[in-house]
């Protein structure tokens, strides 16, 4: 089972490890999912209506292109993160924070989860990432001042890039972009 632990007392495990095998159970996964549902996060999570249930919810976790991660704190769901439009040492992650830990337990869990995905490494010692990218609708302004109080620096807005299922309109969205042989900047 592939793990880390973050500063502030923050594990997350991939829920589907290395080999295919899942590390982590359904149970997990609807856990998370409800707590969502209950926070009315799913909406914004999934803003391109593409999960609407959580048997989507579950789908989406299993493809082989989609790398999962669950956030625990003291035995209870804290954040989770996925992986996906890997190019060669590239990606984008889609980060959610549980309501419960709002505020500086986000900054831990935003800047830890960038610090370890840009510093992890083969079996050789060579980096994995140099590249780790967000696109974020720009009207959740929330989700942007996180990303860059995270350590993400915005390259800037991209005209209609996100699509919008409760509003049926794309609308824009700012790209975000953390590199690895860049000191990742963190503002308070």
């Amino acid at each position: 089972m592939y793990g880390f632990e973050i500063e502030g007392g923050f594990t997350f495990y991939k829920f589907r490890d290395f080999d295919g095998s899942l590390s982590l159970s359904d149970d997990h996964l609807k856990w998370f999912w409800e707590k969502m549902g209950k926070a009315g996060q799913i909406s914004v999570v999934f803003y391109d209506g593409s999960v609407e249930s959580f048997e989507d919810f579950k789908k989406l976790a299993k493809l082989k292109d989609q790398h999962f991660f669950l956030g625990f704190k003291d035995g209870r769901p804290a954040g989770m993160f996925w992986l996906n439009g890997f190019t060669q040492r590239s990606c984008f992650v889609h980060l959610t924070i549980i309501p419960d830990f709002h505020g500086k337990a986000a900054l831990q869990m935003g800047r830890g989860v960038l610090r370890h995905l840009l510093s992890v490494t083969d079996v050789s010692g060579s980096y994995i990432l140099d590249c780790v990218k967000g696109l974020i609708p720009v009207m959740n302004s929330l989700a942007c001042r996180m990303a860059q109080r995270s350590g993400f620096e915005k390259a800037g807005v991209i005209q209609k890039a996100v699509y919008l299922a409760a509003e049926d309109k794309s609308v824009d969205a700012a790209i975000f972009c953390a590199v690895r042989n860049n000191e990742v900047k963190v503002s308070e």
